[in-house]
């Protein structure tokens, strides 16, 4: 029998990467998940994370964040990155007493994943019908339900759609990151506000969109930015 007072002596502290894309061929959104390459858990998906502590080079958060994302657990850009919450307790992993700092990400791109990395629908992982070990289908609920506050009242969501977009889409995307139909009217309300702050432009060009019909696009001036819009989709 493992003696309970050694077990408690121990510590572990995580920084677990939620990364979220979105899926034109399927039209979902999807969470990138890790397989785990030792105990506890060998072999079973998880988020991609990494232990912090007294020995890693480290010197803050975003450091020990910056080498989890150029990790071959990650390996790809991100459009956007925001810390969620930190979780800790002396069940969520059998080794010891431990805690996780997570964060909700996004990558807008196309990138190749390698034997161990997979693209798993978000709904799924979120809602537990797809288990992950540890607390990770809690922590990944908790950064579903952050994008979805979020996007109420931000531009977030265009943050899956990359560099140049066109209205149709963002209409798409809104509806589907808030789980319910979103007027086009509505859309297209923001995307002047943004326009005229500065954040959208129009490029010139089109691309295909419904129908095959070609649709104006819209470059994001500011990529790395988020704009508030002063009403909510409830209000």
């Amino acid at each position: 029998m493992q003696d309970r007072t050694t077990k408690q002596s121990a510590y572990l502290h995580t920084i677990d990467l939620c990364v979220l894309r979105y899926c034109r061929d399927t039209q979902a959104l999807e969470i990138l998940l890790n397989k785990r390459d030792g105990e506890p858990f060998a072999g079973h998906w998880a988020l991609p994370g990494i232990v912090v502590n007294g020995d890693v080079v480290d010197l803050s958060l975003e450091d020990a964040v910056e080498r989890l994302r150029a990790s071959s657990k990650v390996d790809m850009p991100l459009a956007w990155i925001e810390q969620v919450g930190t979780v800790g307790d002396a069940f969520r992993d059998p080794r010891c007493w431990s805690s996780s700092t997570f964060y909700l990400a996004i990558v807008s791109d196309p990138v190749p994943l390698a034997e161990h990395q997979v693209f798993q629908p978000l709904n799924e992982v979120a809602s537990a019908s797809f288990k992950l070990p540890f607390d990770h289908n809690r922590l990944v609920a908790a950064v579903q339900e952050r994008l979805l506050s979020k996007s109420l009242y931000s531009s977030l969501p265009l943050m899956f759609l990359g560099n140049e977009f066109s209205a149709p889409e963002a209409v798409s995307i809104f509806s589907l990151v808030l789980a319910r139909p979103v007027l086009k009217t509505s859309i297209r309300q923001r995307l002047l506000k943004m326009s005229e702050a500065g954040h959208l432009a129009e490029t010139g060009r089109k691309k295909s969109g419904d129908g095959g019909r070609p649709q104006a696009t819209l470059a994001n001036l500011k990529p790395t930015q988020l704009y508030l819009f002063d009403r909510c989709f409830l209000e």
